[in-house]
């Protein structure tokens, strides 16, 4: 004999990766929300990398930005005529504040203006920091 044997090996490979369908991936991202959860407790959980945890987060995201921005409209506002009030030792009109708005982007993302903003230069704002 040679040596050699007539019998074929097989080797079987098991497939590590588990498919997870959309709706599993957002089920799995959305207990994110939850308070006092963190990625890696989620991702032990689910036995996934963490890294794979983000990247679904940024995903979706992404996909709820873009569905935001399609929608994103501007609300009328009515503001009262101003009252010709007395100045006050500090400069600003007695039961007046400083006029000061704060606009709530998506994200948690915040713009302080005040009554003086230019829209145009703020309308460009909002879209810039809407991209990201």
């Amino acid at each position: 004999m040679s040596g050699h044997s007539t019998e074929e090996h097989f080797v079987i490979v098991a497939d590590a990766r588990r498919r997870r369908t959309r709706a599993e991936k957002e089920a799995i991202v959305a207990e994110l929300n939850a308070p006092g959860a963190t990625v890696s407790a989620v991702a032990r959980k689910h036995n996934i990398a963490s890294s794979l945890l983000f990247r679904w987060r940024r995903q979706f995201r992404g996909k709820r930005a873009k569905a935001a921005s399609r929608s994103r409209s501007f609300v009328p506002v009515m503001l009262a005529a101003p009252q010709s009030a007395r100045a006050t030792k500090s400069g600003s009109p007695e039961g007046m504040s400083s006029g000061l708005i704060e606009i709530e982007l998506a994200h948690g993302r915040r713009i302080r203006v005040d009554g003086s903003v230019d829209v145009a230069v703020l309308r460009r704002v909002i879209d810039i920091l809407d991209l990201r």
